[in-house]
């Protein structure tokens, strides 16, 4: 299986850098994402209403469908650091005409979460995106309550634009859906290196 060696972070005051892989979805990995979710709430939280807990082989063969390349519909990944321990999940789905990525089904798998990979995670996968010239803007959509992602969102230059109000129902709850988007130039200007004096 090919790896996608990631972005390293540059090296902060304070803060871990990390290397992240991104490795093609496969059915290997089904066991180990389904683990993460508990509930039929973690399982829509990270896959939206249409996903049923538990996640099974008929809900997550389709992921693993499109292959890395320049016309396709979806990338799906398991992201993993510099020591291949699996970390993270997270896709991309195309929409090719319009040049428009939307991130999506970003998870951290619970033992690592409280480290700061998020922000990193997201990174790597928003650098993939925008690695194809005609993409112009990355999209995604958070639950209101999910105060950490947005955080983790907005630290990677994502913009709320919108609130669809009470728009999932879930377990007697109505869940808020944020949606927050990146425009090349606002990625470009926030990962610009300054020009040396």
């Amino acid at each position: 299986m090919a790896r996608m060696t990631g972005y390293l972070m540059p090296s902060t005051p304070n803060k871990q850098v990390y290397a992240l892989s991104l490795v093609p979805f496969a059915d290997e990995h089904f066991a180990t994402l389904s683990g993460w979710f508990q509930s039929q709430k973690e399982v829509t939280q990270w896959g939206g209403p249409g996903l049923l807990h538990p996640l099974d082989k008929s809900q997550l063969a389709p992921m693993m469908v499109e292959v890395d390349h320049s016309a396709a519909k979806a990338l799906c990944w398991m992201v993993e650091d510099e020591a291949g321990k699996t970390i993270g999940h997270a896709q991309l789905a195309f929409d090719w005409p319009n040049g428009v990525a939307r991130l999506c089904r970003v998870a951290i798998a619970p033992s690592e979460r409280g480290r700061g990979l998020a922000s990193h995670m997201v990174r790597e996968v928003v650098a993939r995106a925008f690695s194809h010239p005609q993409i112009e803007r990355v999209e995604l959509n958070v639950y209101s309550w999910n105060v950490a992602a947005i955080r983790a969102y907005a630290r990677q230059n994502f913009v709320k634009e919108g609130v669809r109000r009470s728009s999932v129902l879930i377990d007697g709850e109505r869940w808020d859906t944020v949606m927050m988007a990146m425009l090349r130039q606002e990625w470009e200007g926030a990962n610009s290196t300054p020009p040396e004096a």
